[in-house]
C-alpha cells in the first residue's frame, strides 16, 4: 500500500488565485462610506502601519492579521490601498468583486401605477363585505381599508388606506390583482 502511495501521480494543480501585489487598482472595494475609500479598510492609529482589515464572518467582525500586543504591526498596514489588497485576496473581497462586476439583473415587468388603473380594472368579489377581492374594513379610523395577499402561504398585508377604492387600486396593481384581472378577462375556454 506504501508503495502505490508513492507510485500515485500527483494531484493536479490548482488554480493560483492572484497574490495581493498583483491586484489592480480596479480590482480592489472602493466603499463611499468608508472613511478610508475601501470595504473593510480601517484606520486605527496613526503609527506607521495604521490601517487594519476586518471582514464579517459567521456572525462576528473578525480582524485579519491582528494578534496582540506582543507581535505589534502584524495585520497592520501603512497605506489603505495595501490594505485594501488584502480585503480583496479574502473569500468575502472576492465575493463582493463577483458582485461588483455581476452583469445587472433583468428588468422586471412594470406593474401599473395605482393612478394609472381604472375602476373597471379594479377586482370585484361578491364575497367581500367591501365589495372588492383582497381588500377588508377592519376599523373606523382614518384609514379603515386594509390590502391583504397570500404569498407563499403567508397572508401579507400591504397597507391601511383611507378609502375602499385606493385600497381596491392597491390590490390591483399587485402580482396576485394581474392574474385574477387576467383570469377575468380571458376568454371563456
Amino acid at each position: 500500500a506504501i508503495a502505490a502511495a508513492r507510485d500515485a501521480p500527483p494531484p493536479p494543480p490548482q488554480p493560483q488565485l492572484p497574490s495581493n501585489s498583483e491586484l489592480s487598482s480596479s480590482e480592489l472595494i472602493r466603499s463611499e462610506r468608508s472613511s478610508t475609500g475601501f470595504k473593510g479598510v480601517y484606520k486605527v492609529s496613526s503609527a506607521a502601519t495604521p490601517y487594519c482589515v476586518q471582514v464579517y464572518r459567521k456572525g462576528k467582525t473578525v480582524t485579519l492579521g491582528h494578534y496582540s500586543t506582543a507581535e505589534e504591526g502584524l495585520g497592520r498596514y501603512a497605506t489603505a490601498e495595501e490594505a485594501a489588497r488584502v480585503y480583496a485576496a479574502t473569500p468575502e473581497g472576492i465575493a463582493d468583486l463577483a458582485a461588483r462586476d455581476a452583469p445587472p439583473p433583468p428588468p422586471q415587468p412594470q406593474l401599473p401605477s395605482n393612478s394609472e388603473l381604472s375602476s373597471g380594472e379594479l377586482i370585484r368579489s361578491e364575497r367581500s363585505r367591501t365589495g372588492f377581492k383582497g381588500v377588508s374594513k377592519v376599523s373606523s379610523s382614518a384609514t379603515p381599508y386594509r390590502v391583504l395577499v397570500q404569498r407563499g402561504g403567508t397572508t401579507v398585508t400591504l397597507g391601511y388606506y383611507s378609502t375602499v377604492e385606493e385600497a381596491a387600486r392597491v390590490y390591483a396593481a399587485t402580482p396576485e390583482g394581474i392574474a385574477d384581472l387576467a383570469a377575468r378577462d380571458a376568454p371563456p375556454p
